[in-house]
């Protein structure tokens, strides 16, 4: 009987190891070349540079009207990793909105609740925007966290239209989604980038 148990509590342990191991992978070099993907070319790897002690939060949201909208959760905690995390973040589930906004891991996952270091020298964040139809929306920072300095810009870039928004100061921004144009909506358009003045 001792030698089952001993059995089982090993195998326990083996497959726990083994789902760690699956979930946040150490081979950097494919992390890294995945994560230029949704980063802005000027800011440094998040893994590069040391990071921020700076606690805080940003909820944005993407909007139709009044009543279609999706919000996200960013979290920053200098302990998290950029990378998806069950423990720490929250996918996306697709619903049945008229619209959805998901945040990039630096690995690609979407998500609802991302957590990750704010990093000193710059940290970008690739946003997911998605609608039922062509129509014109809003991105909008509802919250900016007082923990969070004012020396801390934050900028919303458009890779679509080409153009910067400093969002803290402007923090609605307008514009169209056309369905028969993929580069208008998705995970390659809009990114937030977080850096100290």
């Amino acid at each position: 009987m001792k030698k089952i148990l001993t059995v089982l509590v090993l195998a326990g342990l083996g497959f726990s190891s083994c789902q760690k191991d699956a979930v946040a992978p150490s081979d950097n070099t494919t992390q890294t070349s995945k994560k230029t993907t949704t980063e802005v070319t000027t800011t440094p790897n998040q893994g590069d540079v040391a990071n921020d002690t700076t606690k805080g939060y940003l909820r944005v949201q993407l909007a139709m009207n009044a009543t279609a909208t999706d919000d996200i959760l960013i979290e920053f905690t200098p302990s998290s990793t950029p990378a998806y995390s069950p423990g720490e973040d929250a996918k996306t589930f697709p619903g049945m909105g008229a619209v959805s906004l998901s945040s990039l891991s630096s690995d690609n996952f979407l998500l609802a609740i991302n957590s990750l270091p704010l990093v000193s020298a710059g940290t970008s964040i690739g946003l997911a925007v998605g609608a039922n139809s062509t129509g014109v929306y809003k991105l909008n920072l509802t919250t900016v966290s007082s923990t969070i300095p004012s020396s801390v810009n934050i900028w919303l870039k458009d890779k679509y239209k080409k153009d910067s928004l400093d969002f803290r100061k402007y923090p609605s921004y307008g514009f169209n989604i056309d369905k028969s144009d993929t580069a208008t909506y998705g995970s390659n358009r809009f990114t937030l980038v977080l850096r100290e003045q």
